[in-house]
């Protein structure tokens, strides 16, 4: 492994895959009832042992609402969203992927490469999530969008270009894929100068 073979857009793409994960989990979907309870539950302050009792339960009875209308990722069931799902997953495992084999020495030809297809899952997934936040799953009119959608469009759209960026990199042959830095022509110059002089 050589982490010196990596372009930038290699770094970009693979840290944004990683927060993706983490984005995955957050909170994309809740209601207004949701919203509701939440506020509730941020407004309850209960003091002391005693006076205190009913406000603790009004705040936990509205984070148990709450929990209960707010979906992530992971948690939506309806048909898209499974798709969604595995187009999300295979954008991370390309986007670290890419990363992982261009520091192995890996090579591929262009334009079929690990960097082109995470940029190609980043799309086609990022239409998904586009087309979910405009269409938000359920029947339910007062659905509302949370954090986690906005957030995983923003990162697939960073993993889409920076594998494009890779991309290009490899198409003008400036990345240096499968050398390690002894076999780097900078290192080679001596020998070969010596060569010429013999």
């Amino acid at each position: 492994m050589n982490y010196s073979r990596l372009v930038r857009a290699d770094v970009i793409a693979a840290l944004a895959a990683f927060a993706l994960l983490f984005v995955m989990a957050m909170d994309w979907y809740s209601t207004e009832a949701g919203d509701e309870a939440r506020r509730i539950e941020s407004i309850s302050e209960p003091q002391g042992a005693l006076g205190g009792e009913v406000e603790r339960e009004v705040q936990e009875s509205a984070s148990i609402a709450a929990e209960g209308e707010e979906r992530n990722a992971w948690q939506t069931s309806g048909g898209i969203d499974r798709v969604l799902l595995a187009g999300l997953l295979a954008t991370v495992a390309l986007g670290i992927g890419a990363a992982y084999l261009r520091a192995a020495g890996k090579t591929f030809e262009p334009p079929v490469t690990p960097s082109a297809l995470a940029a190609l899952a980043a799309v086609a997934t990022g239409l998904l999530v586009a087309y979910r936040i405009i269409q938000e799953p359920g029947l339910d009119d007062g659905t509302v969008v949370k954090a986690g959608a906005p957030l995983a469009l923003v990162l697939l759209g960073a993993i889409a270009l920076a594998g494009r960026a890779a991309v290009r990199a490899e198409e003008a042959g400036t990345v240096g894929v499968g050398r390690s830095p002894d076999e780097s022509g900078a290192e080679q110059k001596p020998a070969t100068a010596g060569a010429d002089r013999g």
